[in-house]
């Protein structure tokens, strides 16, 4: 009797394992997506696209104590949206409100807009309450 029940509860334990580590690594629970439309020049002159992200006072470093993977994808916005051909052309963004750090809900993009999505996993979800909490 005593066996049995001691099967149940491992078994029991192998299966909450399994699920911790399939919400941990694997599902989604959200879907943050960004679009970015069609670039302005904003008749500044550059070099190199750090001249631009200069001159609108843009820089990751406020980015470094934050998860790798929000740093990772806030560049890559960065990237696609600021860039120089001999003066500074920005892209219209949808998605983060890069004033307020605000997430826009969308549900999908325009015709014309390059589509970004990040997804949030339970590991990642995670990093980021523990970098809000620590913000506070």
């Amino acid at each position: 009797m005593l066996m049995v029940i001691g099967i149940v509860i491992s078994v029991l334990i192998l299966i909450v394992a399994g699920v911790a580590f399939y919400f941990y690594n694997y599902h989604v629970f959200k879907e943050v997506r960004v679009c970015i439309g069609e670039a302005e020049d904003v008749g500044l002159s550059c070099e190199v696209r750090a001249d631009c992200l200069e001159a609108f006072n843009i820089s990751l470093d406020s980015l470094d104590d934050s998860p790798e993977f929000v740093a990772e994808k806030v560049g890559d916005v960065l990237e696609r949206s600021v860039y120089c051909e001999g003066s500074c052309f920005v892209r219209a963004v949808r998605g983060i409100d890069f004033e307020s750090g605000g997430l826009e809900e969308l549900e999908n993009c325009k015709d014309g807009e390059e589509e970004i999505v990040m997804e949030i996993h339970g590991k990642e979800g995670l990093e980021v309450l523990e970098w809000m909490r620590n913000r506070e």
